[in-house]
């Protein structure tokens, strides 16, 4: 199937959701014939002429992925969107439309100069409520304050996101590829002793990407740092060459992101660590095996706290039964965070903990951190990211407290410098079982 008529079959989807959440919208009291999507409007740093980096409102990005501020989408069920592209008259920046794309001949297409020009091919806009990042826009278009993202019309449209289309996941798995390629890249640098500087530069050139295309800030890791689990440092020749390298890094196509982890150790490693990313890496691959539908997301995370307990009683850090360490916290303290999340055109996906259509909250079991509760369904993408660290903050209080004998403490001492291991794949459900669309891109060769 070609890119056009996946489009077009994805818009057929889209325009029945809309009228879904329209019709909810309605019941709540909420009346409204359709949505005027926003790309966005382009802000300035605080007290300077610098613009913030864009990004465009998620929910105008699944209709149409026109790059820039100030486009819009006018959506009303049973006819065709109406994109308007904004196109201004600029000679300090260039604002040449991009290159002719699979999605113009779906959607009716009109051009103006300004954002406030847009009444003109709109007309009025009676009953239509306002998605994106300013108000002020959205008076320009002549919508009141009330239909600024009604919590009724905006719940089920968040909701209906995480099942991807077929057109959303050829972009995902097109974004996973050049993920794939970047990582190849920063591996090779990493083993030849590369900076966390290099490391990242390496994984821009591999993945095709400038610093701002990517869907969120490379986390290079090495050594200790990998212990941080949103380090965002880029250290240079005074931390290089490492033993482990923790790489957290994405890459974006069409607007979706891709999100892919992987722990990678230098020969100096020492062989308990080796044994212990091993074993995680295994686990990992058996935590994507319970991706399916009808499946609550988070029995994948308990899984994952007994399998993570079981490792560490196999490398020897804890010396008493798994058991007995998920059920003391002992796990929590070397696996703090979710086993994963939905991912989509946000890297955190909206909608992971909403309880129905019409929103509320699903909260994770027994206080756990997790930021997708949902029950799985055919076209849910997530990650699968299990991981064991070594947390000073963490493991200060569990060394302190009455389950410290069930932990090998200079073992652990040992390790303190190695950081931590993630492994992290992105996986679609399907009726047929789980789709990896990481790990063969990783495993092939550079490209496929």
């Amino acid at each position: 199937m070609s890119s056009s008529e996946r489009y077009r079959q994805h818009l057929e989807t889209l325009d029945r959701q809309l009228a879904d959440a329209l019709e909810r919208a309605g019941r709540a009291g909420v009346a409204l014939e359709g949505v005027l999507f926003h790309a966005g409007r382009a802000e300035l740093y605080h007290a300077d002429d610098e613009p913030v980096t864009f990004r465009a409102t998620p929910h105008f990005r699944r209709w149409v992925p026109l790059p820039g501020p100030e486009h819009a989408v006018l959506a009303r069920p049973g006819r065709r969107p109406l994109v308007v592209r904004v196109q201004p008259r600029d000679f300090w920046y260039d604002t040449s439309p991009p290159p002719r794309s699979y999605w113009e001949d779906s959607v009716d297409l009109q051009e103006v100069e300004s954002f406030s020009d847009l009444p003109k091919v709109t007309g009025p806009l009676p009953r239509v409520a306002y998605v994106g990042n300013s108000a002020a826009a959205a008076g320009e278009a002549g919508i009141p304050a009330q239909r600024i993202e009604p919590a009724p019309l905006l719940a089920p449209l968040d909701w209906h996101r995480a099942a991807k289309t077929p057109h959303e996941v050829a972009l995902i798995e097109f974004a996973c590829r050049k993920a794939a390629d970047g990582h190849r890249s920063a591996r090779q640098a990493f083993e030849q002793g590369g900076s966390e500087r290099e490391i990242h530069w390496a994984y821009l050139q591999g993945s095709d990407q400038v610093e701002g295309e990517n869907p969120f800030s490379t986390i290079v890791a090495l050594d200790e740092k990998a212990a941080i689990l949103h380090y965002q440092g880029k250290r240079g020749g005074e931390a290089a060459p490492g033993r482990v390298l923790l790489l957290d890094a994405g890459a974006a196509f069409s607007g979706y992101a891709a999100d892919v982890t992987r722990t990678w150790v230098r020969p100096a490693a020492d062989s308990s660590f080796r044994a212990l990313l091993e074993g995680l890496d295994a686990l990992e691959r058996d935590l994507v095996a319970m991706v399916a539908p009808g499946r609550p997301y988070p029995e994948i995370h308990l899984e994952a706290h007994r399998l993570v307990a079981d490792l560490l009683v196999a490398v020897g850090i804890v010396k008493g039964s798994a058991q007995e360490a998920v059920e003391r916290r002992v796990t929590r303290a070397f696996f703090p965070h979710g086993v994963g999340h939905l991912l989509g055109i946000q890297v955190h996906e909206v909608g992971g903990r909403q309880a129905s259509p019409e929103g509320g909250e699903l909260p994770p079991p027994d206080d756990h951190v997790l930021r997708n509760t949902r029950t799985l369904e055919p076209g849910h993408v997530v990650t699968i990211e299990p991981g064991i660290y070594f947390i000073p903050m963490l493991l200060g209080p569990l060394r302190e407290g009455e389950a410290a004998h069930l932990v090998d403490w200079s073992l652990v001492d040992l390790l303190m410098p190695y950081g931590g291991a993630r492994i992290e794949d992105d996986v679609l459900c399907t009726d047929s079982g789980p789709r990896d669309l990481t790990r063969p891109k990783l495993e092939g060769p550079r490209g496929v």
